[in-house]
Protein backbone atom coordinates (compact mmCIF):
# COMPACT_ATOMS: atom_id res chain seq x y z
CA UNK A 1 0.00 0.00 0.00
CA UNK A 2 0.84 3.37 -1.10
CA UNK A 3 0.40 6.24 2.18
CA UNK A 4 0.99 9.79 2.76
CA UNK A 5 1.76 10.94 6.20
CA UNK A 6 1.28 14.63 7.21
CA UNK A 7 3.20 15.99 9.45
CA UNK A 8 5.98 13.29 8.85
CA UNK A 9 8.92 15.30 10.35
CA UNK A 10 6.75 15.80 13.70
CA UNK A 11 6.90 13.63 16.90
CA UNK A 12 3.95 11.43 16.08
CA UNK A 13 4.43 11.21 12.32
CA UNK A 14 7.37 10.49 12.18
CA UNK A 15 6.93 6.76 14.49
CA UNK A 16 3.78 6.67 12.06
CA UNK A 17 6.02 6.55 9.36
CA UNK A 18 8.15 3.85 10.98
CA UNK A 19 5.54 1.92 11.94
CA UNK A 20 4.44 1.80 8.04
CA UNK A 21 7.71 0.85 6.91
CA UNK A 22 7.90 -2.24 9.45
CA UNK A 23 4.71 -3.09 7.37
CA UNK A 24 5.92 -3.06 4.59
CA UNK A 25 4.12 0.34 2.97
CA UNK A 26 5.41 2.29 0.52
CA UNK A 27 5.60 6.17 2.28
CA UNK A 28 5.59 9.38 1.28
CA UNK A 29 6.68 12.25 4.16
CA UNK A 30 4.65 15.24 3.92
CA UNK A 31 6.71 17.60 5.54
CA UNK A 32 7.15 21.45 5.83
CA UNK A 33 9.81 22.95 3.91
CA UNK A 34 12.72 23.86 5.85
CA UNK A 35 12.05 20.63 8.52
CA UNK A 36 14.35 18.50 9.86
CA UNK A 37 13.99 15.48 7.55
CA UNK A 38 17.21 13.30 8.42
CA UNK A 39 15.33 10.32 10.84
CA UNK A 40 12.69 9.76 7.93
CA UNK A 41 15.69 8.68 5.24
CA UNK A 42 14.17 4.92 4.27
CA UNK A 43 14.77 3.60 0.82
CA UNK A 44 10.82 3.34 1.24
CA UNK A 45 10.46 7.00 1.72
CA UNK A 46 9.49 9.83 -0.54
CA UNK A 47 10.55 13.48 1.40
CA UNK A 48 7.31 15.95 -0.16
CA UNK A 49 8.23 19.30 1.26
CA UNK A 50 4.63 21.05 1.11
CA UNK A 51 2.57 22.65 3.69
CA UNK A 52 -1.14 22.27 4.45
CA UNK A 53 -2.06 25.28 3.59
CA UNK A 54 -1.40 25.12 -0.08
CA UNK A 55 -3.73 22.87 -1.69
CA UNK A 56 -1.78 22.35 -4.63
CA UNK A 57 1.39 21.04 -2.61
CA UNK A 58 -1.30 18.00 -1.27
CA UNK A 59 -3.12 17.65 -4.42
CA UNK A 60 0.25 16.61 -5.68
CA UNK A 61 1.46 14.33 -3.09
CA UNK A 62 -2.01 12.69 -2.53
CA UNK A 63 -2.26 11.32 -5.92
CA UNK A 64 -1.86 7.67 -6.72
CA UNK A 65 -1.72 7.23 -2.66
CA UNK A 66 -4.27 4.19 -0.90
CA UNK A 67 -4.17 5.94 2.15
CA UNK A 68 -3.75 9.38 4.14
CA UNK A 69 -2.59 9.61 7.79
CA UNK A 70 -3.04 13.09 8.85
CA UNK A 71 -0.81 14.44 11.72
CA UNK A 72 -0.17 17.87 10.90
CA UNK A 73 -1.58 20.15 13.02
CA UNK A 74 -0.33 22.94 15.91
CA UNK A 75 0.68 21.32 19.31
CA UNK A 76 1.09 24.32 21.57
CA UNK A 77 -0.67 25.64 24.09
CA UNK A 78 -0.06 28.88 23.12
CA UNK A 79 -0.86 31.30 19.83
CA UNK A 80 -3.16 33.49 18.11
CA UNK A 81 -6.65 31.66 17.04
CA UNK A 82 -5.52 32.60 13.17
CA UNK A 83 -2.67 30.58 13.12
CA UNK A 84 -4.51 27.75 14.67
CA UNK A 85 -7.20 27.96 12.64
CA UNK A 86 -5.28 28.30 9.49
CA UNK A 87 -2.92 25.17 9.86
CA UNK A 88 -5.51 23.07 12.38
CA UNK A 89 -8.71 23.86 11.16
CA UNK A 90 -8.71 24.79 7.19
CA UNK A 91 -5.38 22.66 7.02
CA UNK A 92 -7.14 19.70 7.64
CA UNK A 93 -9.87 21.00 5.01
CA UNK A 94 -6.99 21.55 2.60
CA UNK A 95 -6.45 17.88 2.84
CA UNK A 96 -9.68 16.16 2.90
CA UNK A 97 -10.40 17.84 -0.27
CA UNK A 98 -6.96 16.88 -1.69
CA UNK A 99 -8.51 12.93 -0.85
CA UNK A 100 -11.19 12.90 -1.74
CA UNK A 101 -10.16 14.65 -5.45
CA UNK A 102 -7.43 12.13 -5.78
CA UNK A 103 -9.35 9.07 -4.75
CA UNK A 104 -7.78 7.87 -1.67
CA UNK A 105 -9.54 4.69 -0.30
CA UNK A 106 -8.59 5.73 3.44
CA UNK A 107 -8.34 8.70 5.46
CA UNK A 108 -6.80 8.38 9.55
CA UNK A 109 -7.06 11.93 11.24
CA UNK A 110 -4.75 12.24 14.10
CA UNK A 111 -7.28 14.15 16.89
CA UNK A 112 -6.74 14.00 20.65
CA UNK A 113 -8.68 13.27 23.54
CA UNK A 114 -9.03 17.07 24.20
CA UNK A 115 -11.95 16.67 22.06
CA UNK A 116 -14.01 15.67 25.07
CA UNK A 117 -12.78 19.11 26.61
CA UNK A 118 -9.92 20.05 29.59
CA UNK A 119 -11.46 19.38 32.77
CA UNK A 120 -12.17 16.77 35.09
CA UNK A 121 -15.14 14.42 33.61
CA UNK A 122 -15.80 12.30 36.69
CA UNK A 123 -16.73 9.16 34.37
CA UNK A 124 -14.62 7.54 31.97
CA UNK A 125 -14.20 8.83 28.43
CA UNK A 126 -15.79 6.72 25.90
CA UNK A 127 -16.10 7.62 22.10
CA UNK A 128 -19.60 8.55 22.63
CA UNK A 129 -18.95 11.07 24.63
CA UNK A 130 -19.86 14.89 23.13
CA UNK A 131 -17.16 17.20 21.66
CA UNK A 132 -16.51 20.28 23.84
CA UNK A 133 -18.46 23.10 22.10
CA UNK A 134 -17.51 25.25 24.93
CA UNK A 135 -14.24 25.50 24.97
CA UNK A 136 -12.42 28.45 27.34
CA UNK A 137 -11.70 31.24 24.97
CA UNK A 138 -8.28 30.82 25.28
CA UNK A 139 -8.10 27.15 24.47
CA UNK A 140 -7.32 27.07 20.97
CA UNK A 141 -5.93 23.79 21.13
CA UNK A 142 -9.00 22.35 22.07
CA UNK A 143 -10.94 24.33 19.79
CA UNK A 144 -8.60 23.61 16.72
CA UNK A 145 -8.92 19.61 17.11
CA UNK A 146 -13.36 19.61 17.93
CA UNK A 147 -13.46 21.68 14.80
CA UNK A 148 -10.93 19.36 12.54
CA UNK A 149 -12.42 16.36 13.28
CA UNK A 150 -16.33 17.58 12.55
CA UNK A 151 -14.87 18.47 9.18
CA UNK A 152 -13.79 14.96 8.74
CA UNK A 153 -17.20 13.20 10.17
CA UNK A 154 -19.08 15.57 7.65
CA UNK A 155 -16.42 14.07 4.28
CA UNK A 156 -17.42 10.78 5.88
CA UNK A 157 -20.88 11.13 6.05
CA UNK A 158 -21.03 12.83 2.38
CA UNK A 159 -19.07 9.89 1.20
CA UNK A 160 -16.26 11.72 -0.22
CA UNK A 161 -13.58 10.10 1.86
CA UNK A 162 -13.90 6.59 4.37
CA UNK A 163 -12.91 7.90 7.67
CA UNK A 164 -10.94 6.76 10.57
CA UNK A 165 -9.96 9.32 14.08
CA UNK A 166 -7.93 8.11 16.62
CA UNK A 167 -7.54 10.27 19.73
CA UNK A 168 -4.60 10.03 21.68
CA UNK A 169 -3.52 10.62 25.17
CA UNK A 170 -0.19 12.48 25.83
CA UNK A 171 2.33 10.57 24.00
CA UNK A 172 5.94 9.74 25.46
CA UNK A 173 8.88 9.20 24.09
CA UNK A 174 12.22 10.40 21.71
CA UNK A 175 11.79 13.24 19.31
CA UNK A 176 8.83 14.73 21.78
CA UNK A 177 10.00 18.59 22.15
CA UNK A 178 6.56 19.26 23.83
CA UNK A 179 5.39 17.29 27.10
CA UNK A 180 9.17 16.39 28.18
CA UNK A 181 10.70 19.82 27.73
CA UNK A 182 7.89 21.92 29.50
CA UNK A 183 7.41 18.71 31.80
CA UNK A 184 11.70 19.39 32.74
CA UNK A 185 11.43 23.03 32.37
CA UNK A 186 8.58 23.23 35.40
CA UNK A 187 10.79 21.00 37.23
CA UNK A 188 14.35 23.12 36.79
CA UNK A 189 12.19 26.46 37.28
CA UNK A 190 12.02 28.10 40.99
CA UNK A 191 8.23 28.76 40.32
CA UNK A 192 7.86 25.14 39.43
CA UNK A 193 5.07 23.52 41.73
CA UNK A 194 2.45 20.49 41.71
CA UNK A 195 -1.23 21.12 41.15
CA UNK A 196 -2.87 20.72 44.09
CA UNK A 197 -2.59 17.44 45.60
CA UNK A 198 -1.02 15.85 42.04
CA UNK A 199 -3.27 12.39 42.71
CA UNK A 200 -4.91 13.35 39.77
CA UNK A 201 -4.51 10.57 36.72
CA UNK A 202 -2.36 12.20 33.67
CA UNK A 203 -3.22 10.17 30.61
CA UNK A 204 -0.58 9.06 28.59
CA UNK A 205 0.72 6.32 25.72
CA UNK A 206 3.92 5.40 24.74
CA UNK A 207 4.79 6.91 21.10
CA UNK A 208 5.95 3.46 19.58
CA UNK A 209 2.48 1.57 20.77
CA UNK A 210 0.42 4.57 19.59
CA UNK A 211 1.77 4.12 16.32
CA UNK A 212 0.86 0.23 16.11
CA UNK A 213 -2.51 1.14 16.77
CA UNK A 214 -2.87 3.89 14.34
CA UNK A 215 -1.64 1.56 11.33
CA UNK A 216 -3.58 -0.76 12.73
CA UNK A 217 -6.80 1.42 12.74
CA UNK A 218 -5.92 1.84 9.15
CA UNK A 219 -5.16 -1.12 8.01
CA UNK A 220 -9.02 -2.28 9.58
CA UNK A 221 -12.52 -2.48 7.84
CA UNK A 222 -14.18 -2.22 10.92
CA UNK A 223 -12.53 0.84 11.95
CA UNK A 224 -14.12 3.01 8.92
CA UNK A 225 -16.04 5.52 10.73
CA UNK A 226 -15.16 4.76 13.79
CA UNK A 227 -13.27 7.17 16.40
CA UNK A 228 -10.55 5.19 18.80
CA UNK A 229 -9.65 6.76 22.41
CA UNK A 230 -5.60 5.49 22.36
CA UNK A 231 -4.01 5.37 26.41
CA UNK A 232 -1.93 3.36 28.34
CA UNK A 233 -3.55 0.77 30.11
CA UNK A 234 -2.85 1.60 33.86
CA UNK A 235 -2.91 5.15 35.57
CA UNK A 236 -0.32 7.26 36.32
CA UNK A 237 -0.52 10.30 38.54
CA UNK A 238 0.50 14.07 38.35
CA UNK A 239 3.01 13.93 41.11
CA UNK A 240 4.45 9.88 39.53
CA UNK A 241 4.63 11.55 36.43
CA UNK A 242 6.88 14.71 37.44
CA UNK A 243 8.95 12.37 39.64
CA UNK A 244 9.73 9.84 37.02
CA UNK A 245 10.65 13.29 34.13
CA UNK A 246 12.81 14.75 37.48
CA UNK A 247 14.54 11.21 38.07
CA UNK A 248 15.44 11.11 34.27
CA UNK A 249 16.89 14.59 33.77
CA UNK A 250 19.12 14.09 37.09
CA UNK A 251 16.71 16.56 39.05
CA UNK A 252 15.39 16.86 42.21
CA UNK A 253 11.57 16.22 42.58
CA UNK A 254 9.21 19.03 42.92
CA UNK A 255 7.57 18.99 46.49
CA UNK A 256 5.73 22.47 46.55
CA UNK A 257 2.00 22.14 45.86
CA UNK A 258 -0.21 24.82 44.99
CA UNK A 259 -4.04 25.03 43.87
CA UNK A 260 -4.83 24.79 40.51
CA UNK A 261 -6.74 28.20 40.95
CA UNK A 262 -3.37 30.17 41.75
CA UNK A 263 -1.13 28.92 38.78
CA UNK A 264 -3.91 29.16 36.68
CA UNK A 265 -3.94 32.91 37.52
CA UNK A 266 0.10 32.67 37.39
CA UNK A 267 -0.35 31.52 33.56
CA UNK A 268 -2.99 33.79 32.60
CA UNK A 269 -0.63 37.15 33.09
CA UNK A 270 2.71 35.06 31.82
CA UNK A 271 0.81 34.22 28.69
CA UNK A 272 -0.34 37.92 28.53
CA UNK A 273 3.41 39.24 28.95
CA UNK A 274 4.93 37.06 26.36
CA UNK A 275 2.14 38.40 24.11
CA UNK A 276 2.37 42.20 25.06
CA UNK A 277 6.39 41.83 24.29
CA UNK A 278 5.57 39.65 20.86
CA UNK A 279 7.32 36.77 22.42
CA UNK A 280 6.80 33.91 20.13
CA UNK A 281 8.12 30.79 22.18
CA UNK A 282 6.03 29.23 24.62
CA UNK A 283 6.00 29.80 28.31
CA UNK A 284 7.54 27.31 30.29
CA UNK A 285 3.67 26.74 31.74
CA UNK A 286 0.46 27.63 29.62
CA UNK A 287 -3.01 27.13 30.83
CA UNK A 288 -3.10 23.92 28.52
CA UNK A 289 -0.53 22.21 29.99
CA UNK A 290 -2.50 23.19 33.48
CA UNK A 291 -5.73 21.58 32.51
CA UNK A 292 -4.58 18.52 30.80
CA UNK A 293 -1.71 17.88 33.85
CA UNK A 294 -3.83 19.33 36.86
CA UNK A 295 -7.14 17.79 36.34
CA UNK A 296 -8.05 13.87 36.52
CA UNK A 297 -8.77 11.69 33.32
CA UNK A 298 -9.93 7.80 32.84
CA UNK A 299 -9.92 6.97 29.09
CA UNK A 300 -11.84 3.96 28.42
CA UNK A 301 -9.65 2.05 25.10
CA UNK A 302 -12.01 -0.70 25.32
CA UNK A 303 -13.49 -0.14 21.66
CA UNK A 304 -9.39 -0.35 20.31
CA UNK A 305 -9.22 -3.76 22.00
CA UNK A 306 -12.16 -5.14 20.47
CA UNK A 307 -11.62 -3.80 17.02
CA UNK A 308 -7.75 -3.54 16.59
CA UNK A 309 -6.71 -5.77 19.19
CA UNK A 310 -4.56 -3.46 20.95
CA UNK A 311 -3.60 -2.33 24.46
CA UNK A 312 -1.52 0.10 25.55
CA UNK A 313 0.84 -1.74 27.85
CA UNK A 314 4.38 -0.07 27.53
CA UNK A 315 6.43 1.32 30.24
CA UNK A 316 5.76 4.83 30.94
CA UNK A 317 8.58 4.93 33.32
CA UNK A 318 11.19 3.92 29.76
CA UNK A 319 9.46 6.20 27.61
CA UNK A 320 10.44 9.11 29.95
CA UNK A 321 13.53 8.26 30.16
CA UNK A 322 14.54 8.24 26.55
CA UNK A 323 12.02 10.95 26.01
CA UNK A 324 14.22 13.10 28.46
CA UNK A 325 17.76 11.75 27.16
CA UNK A 326 16.42 12.80 23.65
CA UNK A 327 15.60 16.16 24.76
CA UNK A 328 19.14 16.44 26.84
CA UNK A 329 21.18 15.44 24.27
CA UNK A 330 19.40 17.49 21.52
CA UNK A 331 19.21 20.87 23.46
CA UNK A 332 22.74 20.27 23.91
CA UNK A 333 23.33 20.04 20.08
CA UNK A 334 21.15 23.41 19.34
Amino acid sequence: MKALVTGASGFIGSYLVKELRVNGHQVTAFCHPGSVTAHLRDPGVTIAAGDVTDPASLLSACKGQDWVFHAAAIVSGYGSWRRFKEVGVEGTKNVIDAAATSAVKRFVHISSIVVYGTRSHGVPLTETMPFDENAERWNHYVRQKVLSEKLLWKAHREGRIQATAVRPSMALGPRDDNVVRRAVSIVKSPLGAIIGAGENRVPCVVVEELAVAIVRAGSSETAIGKAYNLSGSYPITQMEFMRLHAVAAGLKPLTRRLPISVLMAFCTLMEGAYRLVRCKNEPFCTRLALALGGHDYEIDCSRATADLGWKGSASYEDAIRRGVKWYLEHQRRR
